[in-house]
């Protein structure tokens, strides 16, 4: 056994979270293996519930984020038209033209 097994293992764990993340791996990948200790069983699964709880926190945590910047921008924007369309709405009843939109 020696380090070259654990470095496997340990490449297929994560191996195993990465597709898991994708809804590839079931729940009964975690519990194969030869001689596995019942308790070593339960770790892994309990570490399995806790990284995908982590990477849905994560998920949603970057929605939010994505959805408050658009928001922030589609105010900055609305707030620039809106002052930028006032003074044509009164330079439309003087007959003048309107000033030229600036970016």
């Amino acid at each position: 056994m020696g380090l070259a097994a654990n470095g496997r293992s340990l490449w297929k764990s994560y191996v195993t979270l990465f597709w898991s993340l994708f809804g590839l791996t079931q729940l009964g990948s975690v519990r194969e293996g030869r001689q596995i200790q019942a308790f070593t069983k339960r770790v892994a699964e309990y570490m399995l519930m806790c990284y995908h709880a982590m990477a849905v926190i994560v998920l949603v945590n970057m929605l939010i984020a994505m959805m408050s910047n658009s928001f922030q921008e589609i105010e900055v924007t609305t707030a620039t038209h809106a002052n930028y369309s006032l003074p044509c709405f009164f330079q439309t009843h003087q007959k003048a033209p309107c000033p030229p939109l600036g970016r």
